[in-house]
């Protein structure tokens, strides 16, 4: 097992502690600044979660329905990456690592959304947590509107160099500009978590492990499959398939059988090579997520409590 790429040594989280231990990663689907900021510092509180998945999708849907409602889609979508990169500092401010995330209808996300417009979205998304130096403290302080006391603009994403968080973007590499995409993250220092997801069944082991390849060839910080299992073989393939990728590639992976079935994956992922898993405080984002708090528990009790 690789280490996730993009955690926050000052969090101090388990994964940071014991870099043996799979990250756990939790979902918000926030879409205002206090629920957000709430949900991010619940979140650290707990003090077994490494990093936040912030999933926009829900905010790019309700963006898109009150554009189509106006008449104008394309100008809704366009403002989501600027109203979450004005968000993003109440979530940093929680010091842990940040994962943005717009999950696409042909993924199982909320938003139905097109190509085009999702590379737009993204290619935005990228562009900010690179470019705009605001202090998240600060911007979180001054209620985002205007720039901040310094003059930096407050609907930015305080960079490393800036707030010490790391803040990282999900590439589905199905869509048609995810080459593209991920080469543009690097180019600007963004960490890159290239996903593929089934909801309907689980991969051939070829595919998942050619999956797996194109990620690490594209140029992904990390590679992440999450498959819909149907049998106990299924869950077997899966967790085969991302074994021998994390043998075989320089890149981590994370490998995920989702459902009730798959609860293997999410427990001992980490003995197959995942780097992370998914847990859930209060909502979870897709079907199968442990309840964080047990989640920690039963890898304190199978791998050794982190001091």
């Amino acid at each position: 097992m690789k280490s996730l790429p993009f955690l926050n040594p000052a969090a101090g989280s388990p994964a940071v502690r014991n870099p043996g231990r799979p990250a756990i990663i939790v979902p918000t689907q926030a879409l205002d600044a206090e629920d957000l900021s709430a949900e991010c510092a619940a979140a650290a509180a707990t003090r077994i979660v490494d990093a936040v998945e912030w999933r926009i999708d829900p905010l790019l849907a309700a963006a898109s329905a009150q554009g189509g409602a106006q008449g104008g889609a394309h100008s809704g979508l366009h403002g989501l990456a600027e109203a979450a990169l004005r968000l993003l500092p109440h979530a940093l401010t929680a010091e842990l690592p940040i994962l943005l995330t717009v999950r696409t209808g042909f993924e199982g996300g909320q938003v139905e959304i097109t190509e085009d417009a999702y590379a737009e979205v993204v290619r935005e998304l990228i562009a900010g947590v690179a470019d705009v130096e605001a202090d998240a403290g600060t911007a979180a302080g001054t209620g985002l509107s205007g720039t901040g006391p310094t003059g930096a603009a407050s609907s930015g994403v305080p960079g490393s160099a800036s707030s010490g968080v790391p803040a990282a973007i999900d590439v589905e590499i199905d869509r048609a500009e995810a080459g593209s995409l991920i080469a543009s993250a690097r180019e600007a220092g963004v960490p890159v978590v290239a996903s593929h997801h089934n909801f309907e069944s689980t991969d051939s082991s070829e595919r998942l492990l050619k999956t797996f390849a194109v990620m690490s060839e594209a140029g992904a910080d990390v590679a992440k499959v999450a498959m819909m299992p149907q049998t106990p073989a299924d869950v077997l393939r899966l967790l085969e398939a991302t074994a021998a990728a994390d043998a075989s590639l320089p890149v981590p992976v994370l490998g995920i059988a989702m459902g009730l079935l798959g609860r293997t994956s999410r427990i001992m992922g980490a003995d197959f090579g995942s780097c992370a898993t998914f847990a859930q405080i209060g909502r979870a984002s897709a079907p199968g997520q442990i309840e964080a708090s047990i989640l920690a528990e039963i890898l304190d009790r199978v791998g050794g409590r982190c001091v």
